[in-house]
């Protein structure tokens, strides 16, 4: 049973070292614990643990242009970060995982700020019928996370020159 709520927010934009640091509060995070970590990247494509970076995004053109590609623990589709959204991670021993209550701490945080914010399909939240957030999640025997992105004022086309969703895997209104 969570007991403790804590709260980490990153000092970098440094992919590398936010997505170790990740790593590290997850190796580390404490029963009865939940932790809620906010960070960001600077010009950044992410890929999921399984995906082929080059069929996710054009990484040459990324590179050339001076942004990082970097792979994360979780599953997922490949996701651009910048300083125009902001990324979460619910880091919680296994045992007190709560996905749906993890969602409405991010509904109701959205809604805070007038956002009219819904969970669509498995993992996203919509406003007004438009994705602005895609979600992933990681186990680990004794500990998980569920992270995700906030598009709040993302370079879309940024976003667009660097991703290559395939036709079945878009999203529409991204």
């Amino acid at each position: 049973m969570t007991q403790t709520l804590l709260t980490y927010e990153s000092g970098s934009f440094d992919p590398f070292l936010n997505l170790a640091t990740e790593q590290h509060l997850l190796d580390t995070v404490e029963g009865g614990c939940c932790l809620l970590y906010l960070w960001q990247n600077q010009n950044t494509v992410v890929i999921g643990k399984n995906q082929n970076p080059w069929a996710e995004c054009r990484a040459s053109l990324l590179e050339s242009e001076g942004g990082h590609l970097a792979r994360r623990l979780s599953g997922g589709g490949a996701v651009f970060h910048d300083l125009g959204n902001l990324n979460f991670t619910f880091l919680v021993p296994t045992e007190d995982y709560d996905l749906g209550k993890q969602q409405r701490v991010l509904l109701e945080a959205c809604q805070s700020f007038g956002i009219p914010a819904e969970l669509s399909g498995r993992n996203d939240l919509t406003a007004d019928g438009r994705k602005f957030s895609g979600n992933a999640f990681y186990h680990n025997g004794p500990r998980s996370y569920h992270h995700g992105t906030l598009l709040v004022n993302v370079d879309g086309e940024k976003l667009s020159r660097y991703l290559t969703p395939t036709r079945a895997r878009s999203v529409p209104g991204w």
